[in-house]
């Protein structure tokens, strides 16, 4: 281990960094009593900061308890090795230094940056101008959004920002886009607090509204004489072409005389104009038919110098086109950036995003003995881990911090030291600012920023994953590293996928291609994963299901609650992603704000689900919402207005009959509803302040250890490991961005003191010039190795077997596309000699149950009472086993909830009434509903296969516990016994699978182990037809 005062540690996945890191910090706090007063350590979460906190002191803990060196842990063992203490000291320093630690608990600086950095701010905020007492702001959406409101609230009051925004909302009819202009003013006000843009929106504080209109009506005026050039030289190519004597007919299909033709009539799209091979057949005079043989030598260099005199004008004038689409919306994330600023001054406020320029312009350039007085800490030894996470701006605020530690001494002579830990290849947060660049550029000493020289220390050993996961990392990246455009990307690529296995030997992988790249074929390859996985002794918690988009992770949880596999995904769990919750929180807005439309518009919209014509109906109701609830729904507004928050609620949850089946949101919503009543009142202004502060982070409440599995995005993924990781959705396109911008910097004097402006990113801009051409290269390489480190994070996770569920994606010719996650696999494959267009399947290693660490689940989970008001509104939030809490299942999985229930009530065919009307009392099913559950129920047992099962006179056993031979309890849906004869039936719904197969016959084997001679077994699938399954 270093002994260096600056040592950067490379940390691949899985390489032990926080055992490195827990090292490096016991030695230093072991050396004194007052060390551990004079470190600061850093990182990004707090999860990380708990964990890292933990490792500490339950290592000097175990220290302490230690007698012998066989029961010394690993890291007792490494620091007595590379320390001159003797066995007997270190277990008594490591009690008295626990002691001391836990007695001045308040100095264990163990932190986020956001923390560290938030206690600069305060120490400093009469300097920085802000209230002593100012409110951290961590939600900017709300912030972004009562900004973008005042903004458009300014239409009609003055007439300057009534037009602009008019122009904006008509622009975007004509682009067919709605007209609704605050979607995309909350959209590119998000720039705002993003710290990558901070540099580029400092320099539009000074800039008036009036001055972008100067622009754009500057380059409206450019464009028109650039427009008149282009034509003009297109009709001087074609009189070039005429002068020559040759016919337009002389060129092979006149693609050339047309090219010119059709920019002489007008059209400037490059993209119809230039994606071809014209410019190449002009370079090498291949412009006339093979048969013309007496063409001037001079017209092919004329008609080039013409083409690209003419291509030079139309990108420039694409550019033009390109800034004059920005401006407006420009110019109005000028106008939030100001309100923003308001807002927060009115309300003593400042979002967590600004904490890093405040630092930055105020306190970075403070004598670093100075900004220590003030805090009152000086610190000598500094952590920082996650370092490819941080951004330019945290880093330059603390180098002048760590300079002065490491470049002085201390009144005992001795210098300070620094410790970075990072993985260029895990930095995936280069949206909020993360900047892996910083990371290799110090690595390679082309950074230095102080004067003692740093020492790269590389964790080599891998000590999470099983050797197959392993070395199928390191192969997969070595072979799709080339395709990076960055050679310095590609370097680092290549190094950093070389580690080396650990004992734990066996592990798997498999690739699956699926033939369809569709949303049913990835749910439906998941769902039999899992289940392949439970087969070989895995658990739902053992496996985690890690998705790129959220949207897929939705679409997976609700596939797989359908098929009654439990899971926990945070996203899922949010009370926010409820259509019904959030459509109650709008019913109470709009109590409070009856005249405001959006808040109409929005309970509109929810009502209009599956009505033929959304848009009219939608329209048709505004502006009299009051009197359309009434006259449709029976729903009296004025009976909400005049009760409790939580009364009113339950009102409309009635009125509305949001409720036919269980709903885990609508519970835990109400829940919290009543929590806030308790807490703060029971008015609808109350409620709707806190659900603005706190509503986005609510959720169900389950238990820690539940035993399911987990959902999750890669970026959530991030220092996790789990036994199992199915990866599908596996064929991002590595380039894919949304709306992606550019900040272009341009010459004042052509536009009008501007020196920067806002562009769309697109393929065209690399042919605007060569600065353009420069920033559109390092953005699409930027964009690239953030792709390949998303992938990277996500191989990386598991520890016993890691499935990939990608497409089998190749072109007519039977190639792969490396811009697609997909054709990288395919290469990989292709690399090793595996590949066959018709297999579709590939392994690595043999699947099998490796040692899993041991882990404490529960199989249930609590769904809070609901408060009934008797008097209004009479409703009940049903707990049917098996879905209490799953949000979003499907109206024919609650429906096979309920046939399974009153199948299980009926053991002749006379019950069939009372088991329905039992369903009826205990609210599972509507009285409208009644008929068709009937009819579905009687094709079942009056079936001419299966009525004899239902008749009078034999012994049935419905759902009855069987206590198995391992311990374990199974409950077969329906045993017929007659004679010690016994049939075995089991109801089930969707698609046959001989899955179910193993679960009927272990049935048969008890009852045969207990004497009785097995008749049939028979699985009955209840669909739209009755099909039967004989085992």
């Amino acid at each position: 281990m270093s002994s260096n005062s600056f040592t950067i540690y490379n940390a691949s996945a899985g390489s032990g960094k926080t055992y490195a890191l827990a090292k490096v910090y016991l030695k230093i706090i072991l050396a004194s009593p007052q060390n551990f007063r004079k470190i600061l350590a850093i990182t990004f979460t707090n999860k990380a900061v708990n964990e890292m906190k933990h490792r500490i002191l339950n290592s000097l803990f175990e220290f302490s308890k230690t007698n012998s060196i066989e029961n010394a842990s690993p890291l007792f063992k490494d620091i007595l090795n590379e320390t001159n203490y003797t066995f007997e000291e270190l277990p008594v320093l490591g009690k008295l230094r626990l002691k001391q630690i836990l007695h001045n608990y308040a100095f264990f600086d163990i932190s986020t940056i956001d923390k560290f950095t938030h206690r600069l701010i305060r120490t400093f905020a009469k300097d920085l101008k802000i209230p002593q007492n100012f409110e951290v702001v961590l939600d900017v959406d709300l912030l972004l959004q009562e900004a973008v409101e005042r903004v458009i609230s300014r239409a009609g009051e003055d007439p300057v920002f009534t037009k602009v925004l008019l122009d904006f909302a008509l622009e975007k009819i004509e682009d067919d886009r709605s007209w609704d202009i605050a979607f995309d003013l909350l959209k590119i006000g998000k720039l705002i607090f993003d710290e990558n843009n901070a540099d580029h929106l400092k320099h539009l504080k000074q800039v008036e509204l009036e001055d972008f209109l100067k622009l754009q009506t500057h380059l409206k005026k450019e464009t028109k004489h650039l427009e008149k050039k282009i034509v003009e030289l297109a009709s001087k190519a074609l009189e070039i072409i005429v002068a020559s004597g040759l016919d337009f007919k002389d060129f092979p299909r006149e693609t050339l005389p047309n090219h010119f033709k059709k920019i002489q009539a007008g059209n400037f799209n490059p993209t119809q104009l230039y994606n071809n091979k014209l410019e190449d057949n002009l370079i090498d005079g291949k412009i006339v038919k093979a048969t013309i043989k007496d063409a001037p030598q001079d017209l092919a260099p004329q008609l080039l110098a013409q083409y690209q005199a003419i291509k030079e004008v139309i990108y420039k004038r694409g550019l033009y086109a390109n800034i004059n689409r920005n401006i407006i919306p420009f110019a109005l994330l000028n106008a939030i950036q100001k309100e923003l600023k308001i807002i927060q001054e009115e309300k003593d406020q400042l979002s967590i995003s600004e904490f890093n320029t405040l630092i930055a312009k105020e306190i970075k350039d403070q004598p670093a003995p100075f900004i220590y007085e003030r805090l009152g800490e000086k610190y000598r030894h500094y952590f920082i881990d996650e370092f490819q996470d941080t951004s330019q701006m945290q880093w330059e605020n603390l180098i002048p911090l760590i300079g002065n530690a490491m470049e002085g001494e201390d009144e005992l002579g001795t210098t300070g030291s620094l410790f970075l830990v990072g993985d260029p290849k895990q930095a995936i947060y280069r949206w909020r600012g993360g900047k892996a660049e910083q990371f290799l550029e110090l690595a390679t000493h082309q950074s230095h920023p102080f004067t003692v020289k740093s020492e790269l220390v590389t964790l080599p050993k891998n000590y999470r994953s099983y050797a197959e996961v392993i070395n199928f990392n390191n192969n997969f990246f070595q072979s799709i590293s080339p395709f990076l455009e960055n050679e310095v990307y590609q370097e680092f690529f290549k190094i950093g996928n070389t580690q080396e296995t650990n004992q734990k030997e066996g592990g798997y992988v498999n690739i699956s291609l699926l033939e369809e790249d569709s949303d049913e074929e990835y749910a439906t390859n998941t769902l039999d994963t899992i289940n392949k996985c439970l087969e070989q002794g895995y658990t739902y918690s053992d496996i985690c299901i890690i998705i790129r988009k959220k949207k897929h992770g939705l679409l997976l949880a609700d596939f797989l609650m359908q098929h009654r596999i439990p899971v926990v995904s945070s996203d899922s769990l949010l009370l926010s992603e409820s259509a019904k919750t959030i459509f109650l929180v709008q019913l109470i807005r709009y109590m409070v704000q009856p005249t405001e439309l959006e808040i109409q518009y929005e309970i509109l919209n929810f009502l209009s689900e599956g009505k033929k014509d959304k848009h009219a109906y939608i329209y048709e109701n505004l502006g009299h919402l009051d009197e359309h609830l009434l006259a449709v729904y029976g729903f009296d507004a004025s009976q909400l207005r005049q009760t409790s928050v939580f009364d009113g609620l339950a009102y409309a949850i009635k009125t509305f009959d949001l409720i036919p089946s269980s709903d885990a949101h609508l519970s835990a919503f109400m829940d919290l509803v009543f929590d806030v009543e308790q807490k703060y009142g029971s008015d609808m202004q109350s409620f709707l302040d806190y659900w603005d502060k706190k509503g986005n982070s609510a959720s169900i409440s389950t238990p820690e250890n539940i035993e399911s599995v987990q959902i999750m995005t890669i970026h959530k993924s991030k220092g996790l490991e789990f036994p199992v990781v199915i990866f599908p959705y596996a064929n991002s396109n590595v380039f894919e961005e949304i709306d992606p911008k550019l900040w272009l910097p341009v010459n004042k004097d052509e536009f009008l003191g501007f020196s920067e402006v806002l562009i769309n990113k697109k393929q065209e801009v690399q042919e605007y010039g060569e600065i353009e051409s420069l920033l559109y290269t390092i953005d699409h390489q930027k964009l690239q190795l953030d792709a390949f480190n998303l992938l990277y994070v996500v191989l990386t996770r598991a520890v016993n077997a890691l499935f990939i569920i990608s497409a089998n994606n190749l072109d007519k010719k039977g190639a792969h596309n490396p811009n697609y996650y997909s054709g990288l696999f395919i290469h990989f494959l292709k690399s090793i000699g595996a590949y066959q267009q018709d297999k579709l399947s590939y392994d690595f290693g043999d699947f099998s149950l490796n040692e899993v660490k041991e882990h404490t689940t529960t199989n249930q989970l609590t769904i809070p009472y609901i408060y009934t008001n008797k008097n209004r509104a009479d409703f009940k939030i049903l707990a049917l086993a098996g879905t209490l809490w799953d949000e979003g299942l499907d109206v024919a999985i609650n429906q096979g909830n309920v046939i399974h229930y009153i199948l299980g009530a009926i053991y002749t065919t006379t019950d069939l009434n009372r088991a329905i009307q039992m369903a009826l009392q205990k609210g599972l099913i509507k009285e409208q509903e009644v008929k068709e559950i009937k009819e579905i129920v009687k094709k079942v047992i009056l079936h001419k296969d299966l009525n004899q099962f239902y008749e009078k006179g034999i012994e049935i056993l419905n759902e009855r516990d069987l206590l198995m031979a391992d311990g374990t309890i199974q409950r077969p849906d329906r045993v017929v016994i007659k004679d010690n004869h016994a049939s075995i039936i089991d109801y089930k719904t969707g698609e046959q699978s001989p899955k179910y197969h193993h679960q009927l016959n272990t049935y048969a084997e008890s009852f045969s182990n207990m004497g009785y001679i097995i008749d049939q077994k028979i699985i009955v699938y209840i669909n739209t037809e009755i099909e039967l399954d004989y085992i």
